[in-house]
């Protein structure tokens, strides 16, 4: 007897969907994307160390360094921004991003500089909360029971603390490397349209 006609149809979706989201954490291909999202992009990073520069001269005499700095890492990014996210893209993921046309090039290039600094931001970021939320909460229930009483989520019972936190953690565990992949094919995307091949 066919039991397939009385089952859900949604239930036959989901539960392949299900099974590859937790085996997320377990494949290789996963742990390349976290490390292409933990290579933060070149404009964060000069913008940080910019940032570091101007708060140190805001303290000292010789006053106009900082913003000339951030002139310098601002021209440097816009030339050499590309063709790093093409390298670390290649490198990394195993996608060609391919080079533009002339044409346009400065504003696709301004363009590309914003959006990938805002998508490098947002993986880099989730794989930073990835580690920290799943190594804190997962092991939760270790440690979790010693500051009561206390008003943690999860009420005022120990219990329901512990089962809270331990829940978010097992949920962000398995889910941030599923967003870190859709942000990461994101930012190859906008590279390939702006300052790649199309």
């Amino acid at each position: 007897m066919d039991d397939s006609r009385h089952s859900l149809p949604g239930a036959q979706r989901l539960l392949p969907g299900l099974r590859t989201l937790l085996g997320l954490p377990l494949q290789r291909r996963t742990w390349q994307h976290l490390g292409f999202a933990l290579l933060l992009p070149l404009g964060l990073a000069l913008i940080a160390g910019v940032f570091h520069v101007m708060k140190g001269q805001r303290g000292s005499a010789g006053g106009g360094v900082g913003p000339l700095a951030l002139l310098a890492a601002v021209a440097v990014v816009a030339l050499c921004g590309p063709s790093f996210e093409r390298f670390r893209a290649r490198v990394w993921l195993g996608e060609e991003v391919g080079r533009a046309e002339r044409d346009g090039r400065l504003k696709r290039g301004t363009a590309f500089f914003f959006a990938n600094l805002l998508l490098g931001s947002a993986s880099f970021t989730v794989v930073i909360g990835w580690v920290i939320v799943s190594v804190r909460n997962v092991s939760y229930p270790f440690w979790g029971w010693v500051p009561y009483p206390d008003p943690a989520w999860g009420g005022p019972s120990p219990l329901g603390a512990v089962s809270l936190h331990f829940a978010a953690g097992v949920v962000t565990f398995f889910g941030a490397p599923w967003l870190v992949i859709r942000l990461n094919r994101l930012q190859v995307y906008v590279a390939r349209r702006l300052v790649g091949s199309g």
